[in-house]
């Protein structure tokens, strides 16, 4: 089905279990994919034209440095400013690819597929595209939103429950943001992604990126359990998974708000995340080993970091603080978890 989107935004949004080729481009066209869905994209069907690629994608390739093949791929062809982009694969491959057709002859037309439910639901909407840098994640990079996003829920079958797990965290987020603890409740105890969630979540998103697309104000909103989530991510050597890292963050935004003097999440609430959680306590790293992330946070200005605190009773709220505001939420974080981790290996 094609989602109702806000009127003139710049992305066609498109959810079905199947993927069709009557979706992909009309005119000239590259492929951008991720190996681990190659097969699965030939067994569909789908065409593969010239100057189409398959790569293996992690998070520690996320460089310029891996762009550069395809686009001199693409002036090989040659493909020509009336040309597209598709874009295959997780939130990192869309990241890069999107990031790839804004340089190329300084922007052309792209869609995004994305095959895991992380970027189904967030990364493969929304143009922001994205490489690494030493310092740390997305540092370079441009807003450049995709023509198409078409989110195929039978690549979901493909996932190890780690990837869907990971996925489920920004779908959290997004109940979270909207105060429906009932709907988080529901994505914690039903394995199977619904489609319904998928739906609702890019509907979410594309309402508040149609109101601030370039994050000057409430798309700010999105970066909760991003702020010490990417610094864990990155201390971790990208061991975690994006979405586990937003998950950890996520957590110790709910347990930052109380000490800011907001009304505290549920203790039931938090118990059941932090068990859900515990598997990953010791990929957490000590609060020294995340400080220097910290302070080199891309939404970081004048010794403050645009941190966002949630609330389980109304908005949540965007507030400038410092980066040793998550000092304590880290210790309370890892407390947390170790507890949980114990009990378990206790039992």
């Amino acid at each position: 089905m094609r989602l109702a989107v806000p009127s003139g935004f710049a992305t066609e949004v498109h959810v079905l279990d199947l993927p069709s080729p009557e979706l992909l481009p009309e005119g000239p066209w590259a492929l951008v994919g991720d190996l681990a869905v190659q097969a699965h994209w030939r067994e569909a069907g789908l065409p593969e034209p010239e100057g189409s690629c398959w790569v293996a994608v992690t998070e520690a390739g996320k460089r310029l440095s891996t762009l550069e093949p395809w686009l001199e791929a693409w002036a090989r062809i040659p493909l020509h400013r009336d040309a597209t982009i598709v874009a295959v694969g997780g939130g990192v491959l869309t990241d890069m690819a999107g990031l790839a057709a804004a340089l190329y002859m300084r922007g052309i037309k792209w869609q995004s597929w994305p095959t895991t439910l992380l970027s189904m639901v967030d990364a493969g909407l929304g143009g922001k595209t994205a490489c690494d840098l030493e310092a740390g994640k997305n540092l370079v990079g441009a807003f450049h939103a995709p023509e198409r996003l078409v989110a195929c829920t039978r690549f979901l079958e493909t996932l190890p429950p780690r990837q869907i797990e990971s996925g489920r965290w920004e779908l959290m987020k997004t109940a979270v943001l909207l105060n429906d603890l009932a709907w988080a409740q529901e994505l914690g105890s039903t394995a199977t992604p619904r489609p319904a969630w998928i739906e609702r979540a890019l509907a979410f998103k594309s309402g508040i990126v149609d109101r601030d697309p370039r994050e000057h104000g409430e798309r700010r909103l999105l970066n909760l359990g991003h702020t010490l989530g990417h610094a864990l991510e990155s201390a971790s050597g990208y061991g975690l998974l994006h979405g586990e890292a937003v998950g950890l963050g996520l957590l110790a935004a709910c347990l930052l708000a109380p000490l800011e003097g907001l009304k505290p999440f549920p203790p039931e609430l938090i118990q059941t995340w932090a068990e859900r959680l515990a598997p990953l306590a010791d990929q957490v790293a000590e609060w020294e080993d995340l400080l220097p992330w910290l302070l080199r946070d891309k939404k970081g200005k004048g010794g403050t970091i645009a941190c966002v605190l949630p609330r389980p009773d109304g908005p949540a709220l965007i507030r400038p603080l410092p980066p040793e505001a998550w000092a304590e939420p880290t210790r309370l974080l890892r407390e947390c978890l170790g507890a949980c981790q114990s009990r378990s290996l206790r039992a």
